[in-house]
């Protein structure tokens, strides 16, 4: 991809809202995405952030403001558009195989194209040999797997992730963090992805926004200036504490519950080992 197109605003939200009749969710919501980056939302819980994923997949209309993908509108499900929850959302009747040609039938590819993506897309998440499993034959890890190769075997040009990782163990989650690293390298896709995890979202973005509390806004954009590829060895790294130690301190501020947990630690490696992820 050329400087100029991974520069282009590819997503952009202006003073997004989102109110119920009980509740305002979003409320001046601002966010440039570029063409071809990796962006995290970091923010407490309840902030907006699936919220924010929500809409933008056109799964949620909002109350005011403007939301545009390459500058059109946004106002219902789009094709460019793949979606990977934290809960798989697997067809458990299906085997693997068919779980990834999913979109790809719906859309009215035939049946040898859409095995032939489908299985590229499994080569790609290393899961080729399960293609004829069952979701239930596989850990959460590889189901985690399959429904990244179906969100991209769609062929979207923006791959919307939320918290596609949490329900994991820590070493699963630092695996699948590195394979999905070099998937986003080699497709050049657009990736949004909502964590609660800091040292997630500096290990994988190329900038980080951190929400404050709700009603949802973007408090502060974090370059991530660390040279890819990355690897395990970055995250001891004297640059990557500090941009952990900055997103540290943007969310404390904003969760007053958490500030003594803050000051009874030395680094921000003591804050991961001792509490919650936020």
């Amino acid at each position: 991809m050329s400087e100029t197109a991974r520069h282009r605003d590819k997503i952009v939200a202006r003073d997004l809202s989102l109110a119920y009749a009980s509740q305002t969710v979003l409320k001046g919501f601002d966010l440039a995405v570029r063409e071809g980056e990796f962006l995290s939302l970091l923010g407490p819980s309840g902030c907006g952030k699936s919220t924010f994923l929500n809409i933008l997949a056109g799964l949620v209309p909002h109350t005011s403001g403007d939301i545009r993908i390459d500058g059109q509108p946004v106002v219902a499900v789009r094709d460019k558009l793949g979606v990977v929850f934290q809960g798989y959302a697997l067809f458990p009747w299906r085997t693997v195989r068919k779980n990834v040609e999913t979109g790809l039938e719906i859309r009215g590819v035939s049946r040898a194209q859409r095995r032939a993506e489908a299985e590229r897309y499994l080569q790609l998440v290393g899961l080729i040999d399960f293609a004829d499993h069952y979701p239930h034959q596989l850990s959460g890890g590889m189901r985690q797997r399959v429904a990244i190769a179906r969100a991209l075997a769609y062929g979207p040009e923006v791959l919307l992730m939320d918290e596609p990782f949490g329900a994991l163990d820590a070493q699963t989650r630092e695996s699948l963090q590195q394979e999905l690293l070099g998937i986003w390298e080699q497709s050049a896709k657009t990736v949004v992805f909502v964590t609660h995890s800091i040292d997630e979202a500096i290990f994988l973005s190329d900038r980080v926004a951190v929400m404050g509390r709700g009603p949802g806004r973007v408090k502060e954009i974090i370059d991530v200036d660390l040279p890819r590829p990355r690897g395990p060895a970055i995250r001891h790294s004297a640059a990557f504490i500090a941009l952990s130690q900055r997103a540290w301190n943007s969310l404390s501020a904003e969760i007053g519950a958490l500030r003594s947990v803050a000051a009874s630690v030395e680094t921000p490696d003591d804050i991961y080992a001792g509490a919650p992820h936020v």
